[in-house]
C-alpha cells in the first residue's frame, strides 16, 4: 500500500506541476508509441490515448481474478526531449494499483520502462 501511496503522491506531483500531458509534442511523441512499437500497439487496447481515465479490468495474483478497475494514461516533459508517459491500472477504490512509466524519446520509441506498484 505504501508504494501505490508513493505512485500516486508522483502523479499528482506531475500533473501539479502542469504536467499533465497538454503539449502537442507529447501528445506526437505518445501517438507514435501508440503506432511505431510493439509495447505500445498492445497497450492501445487497454489505455486511453490522450491524458484521461477509462473504466477497464485487470487480472493477476494479486487481484484473485478479474476486478473491474480504472486505466489511465498522463505525460510530462522530461529532459532531453523525453516524453514520460504515466500509465495506471487501479482498483478497489484506488486503494490498489500498478503503475508503468515509460521514458519516450521524441520519435516514440521506448527509453525505458520502469514498474511501480502491486505485484501480479
Amino acid at each position: 500500500m505504501r508504494r501505490g501511496a508513493s505512485v500516486a503522491a508522483l502523479t499528482l506531483a506531475l500533473a501539479a506541476g502542469g504536467c499533465g500531458g497538454t503539449s502537442p509534442s507529447g501528445q506526437r511523441t505518445l501517438d507514435e508509441f501508440f503506432r511505431g512499437t510493439a509495447l505500445g500497439r498492445k497497450w492501445a487496447r487497454r489505455f486511453p490515448h490522450k491524458p484521461g481515465s477509462v473504466p477497464c479490468t485487470v487480472s493477476g495474483s494479486s487481484t484473485h481474478g478479474r476486478v473491474p478497475a480504472t486505466c489511465s494514461t498522463a505525460f510530462s516533459l522530461g529532459a532531453r526531449h523525453r516524453v514520460i508517459v504515466t500509465f495506471t491500472e487501479s482498483w478497489s477504490h484506488g486503494s490498489r494499483a500498478r503503475t508503468w512509466f515509460v521514458f519516450l524519446r521524441p520519435d516514440g520509441t521506448v527509453a525505458s520502462v520502469r514498474r511501480e506498484g502491486t505485484p501480479g
